[in-house]
């Protein structure tokens, strides 16, 4: 079967069997926080770094790449593509550990250091993952939801 470039994750060049929407859906949620994370190190450089909007991003970020793990490991992925995925979760984990997470601080809009408008960057920053809709949610996946 042909195979098709469907990325770049982690300055790897990701190809898979056209047709395996399986595997296409796991690549494309990677390609997303890969892109969330980014966004996240660069929000922990700015003003974000001393606030709870940060913090709260990451955690939710952890958790959902802790769930996308579960699913990849429930999968019926060919073995050798599963494991390099879960490589990159794993890394991707270990950034997102390396972040803040303690939400005990005032963020810094109800503080009034933080004058983008009514907007919030970190919040934005992990909506971004919504904008993957291709392909749908595997059957398998939704099921054990």
């Amino acid at each position: 079967m042909a195979k098709t470039r469907c990325g770049r994750i982690l300055g790897e060049e990701i190809y898979i069997e056209e047709g395996n929407i399986t595997t296409l859906y796991f690549i494309n949620k990677l390609r997303a926080y890969q892109v969330v994370l980014a966004a996240l190190k660069a929000l922990d450089q700015d003003i974000c770094h001393d606030g709870c909007s940060l913090p709260s991003t990451v955690i939710k970020v952890i958790k959902r790449l802790g769930k996308l793990k579960n699913d990849l490991e429930a999968s019926d992925i060919a073995a050798e593509k599963k494991e390099s995925l879960l490589l990159k979760i794993d890394r991707f984990l270990g950034d997102a550990n390396r972040l803040p997470q303690d939400t005990s601080k005032t963020c810094r809009k109800m503080a009034r250091e933080c004058i983008i408008g009514s907007g919030c960057f970190a919040t934005g920053a992990l909506n971004l993952i919504n904008e993957i809709t291709e392909p749908e949610t595997p059957k398998i996946i939704k099921e054990r939801g």
